[in-house]
């Protein structure tokens, strides 16, 4: 299990088995980055990336993994604690849960917005 999805699955769950949380963290990132590489590459291939919007999620990116790993890194180090990545992982996830319950109800609003009443088939068609 690779991706976004499997690092939100995997991370809480290795740290849950008791892996240290520098470990859990690290491999998630990992299956992170090769899903993450895979898709752009689909994406060149078939011709959907936008350079413009590439170029500054790249940007986006790199900075806040530096200042995230930089901040984090010196909490560890001043109050001597790896609960910061155990936290931290466990923010991402529920932070993950809030904003797909809130993408859910409003694909559900513009879907009675536009007549469907919601209860589409799987592919949005009626």
């Amino acid at each position: 299990m690779f991706g976004v999805g499997g690092g939100i699955v995997k991370g809480p769950l290795m740290l849950a088995m008791g892996v240290h949380p520098a470990v859990s963290s690290a491999t998630s990132a990992c299956m992170i980055l090769f899903t993450s590489f895979t898709a752009t590459t689909s994406f060149v291939v078939f011709g959907l990336l936008l350079p413009d919007y590439a170029f500054v999620a790249v940007i986006i990116g790199f900075l806040a993994t530096f200042v995230g790993q930089i901040l984090l890194n010196h909490l560890m180090k001043k109050y001597k604690r790896n609960s910061y990545i155990a936290f931290s992982i466990g923010a991402v996830v529920l932070l993950s849960a809030f904003l797909m319950t809130i993408q859910s109800l409003v694909s559900i609003a513009e879907g009675e917005k536009e007549g469907g009443g919601g209860g589409g088939g799987i592919c949005g068609h009626s």
